[in-house]
């Protein structure tokens, strides 16, 4: 039952834009409850930027096997950019995860 609440707590709080709805809504959550959320929204955060690098990774590889010269610099400078924007997405959702864990355990 634990997990179920669990799930359905941090559904509700990737699932709506405004944190202040999602508080409104969804009962207060416990302090272990919270941390539990904390460490799962973390993982999930790091295996973003974990496979934003390994993306980076084979995009380089590409461009190395697929252009020359200077359409291979070009190639990789996009591959760089696509790997740091994937990476600000991530920190961004995982921002956002936070705010929305502490305004539920809050109440």
């Amino acid at each position: 039952m634990k997990s179920t609440v669990f799930a359905a707590v941090f559904a509700a709080a990737l699932a709506c834009q405004g944190v202040s709805a999602v508080a409104q809504e969804t009962p207060a959550i416990s302090k272990q409850e919270a941390k539990d959320l904390k460490t799962q929204s973390k993982g999930e955060y790091e295996a973003r930027k974990d496979i934003a690098d390994a993306n980076h990774e084979l995009n380089k590889a590409d461009c190395e096997v697929g252009a020359d010269g200077s359409a291979e610099r070009a190639c990789k400078k996009e591959a760089k950019a696509v790997n740091k924007a994937q990476k600000a997405e991530a920190k961004q959702i995982h921002e956002e995860d936070k705010q929305a864990i502490k305004a539920l355990s809050s109440k």
